[in-house]
């Protein structure tokens, strides 16, 4: 059994969403001092690999806590769409996706590696490429940069998706994942009246 990690590491000066706050990680205390290592961590929740909950972009959206957890675990199949441009209608009407997937597109974001600096070029998802999407009425998506749609957008995206019960996977790693079948497990923090969450997304191959 395989188990591709599709997690991005959490780590200071790593990319995050423009406004979100950087990630800061400090040592409280040190095994030389005293008689164990504890640290804490400052981060947004849409930082690195996460999920968006409904209530991200909708007003009485599910928030993370409440989320059905089937829609972050389940068989899975990885689509590769390099090009350039967003992901468009056109790009994915022919795929093989069906009522009830859960849907990874791995794009040329996964193939730039170790950025520091965030990048408003990246690969996202055009609104009607969306709007495919909840029309075949899948479970789940997932993508390969901090955000499913496009930056400069305004939130359309997100609303199409979320208001149909899709659940938006971002930040995903899928370099190592060639395109194919797998079970996917990314289950958010069990969180209190928030918006997202961190996950440790794998695949397994199957």
């Amino acid at each position: 059994m395989r188990i591709i990690d599709i997690t991005r590491t959490v780590e200071p000066n790593m990319p995050v969403w423009p406004g979100d706050p950087p990630v800061v990680i400090e040592r409280l205390c040190n095994i030389e001092e005293h008689d164990c290592n504890v640290s804490s961590l400052c981060a947004g929740l849409h930082t690195g690999t996460h999920i968006d909950a409904p209530w991200h972009y909708v007003k009485e959206g599910k928030k993370a806590s409440e989320l059905d957890l089937s829609r972050f675990y389940g068989i899975c199949k990885v689509f590769e769409i390099r090009k350039e441009g967003h992901i468009q209608k056109e790009d994915i009407k022919d795929l093989d996706i069906e009522q009830g997937d859960i849907v990874l597109f791995k794009t040329e974001n996964s193939y730039i590696r170790n950025e520091k600096a965030f990048r408003e070029n990246y690969c996202g998802l055009a609104p009607d490429a969306a709007l495919e999407l909840a029309e075949k009425r899948i479970k789940t998506v997932g993508v390969d940069y901090l955000s499913v749609e496009p930056f400069g957008g305004n939130g359309d995206v997100h609303r199409i998706l979320l208001k149909n019960d899709i659940a938006v996977i971002e930040g995903l790693d899928l370099f190592e994942a060639k395109p194919g079948r797998y079970l996917l497990s990314a289950l958010p923090l069990k969180i209190e009246d928030v918006d997202g969450s961190p996950v440790r997304a794998v695949l397994i191959e199957i």
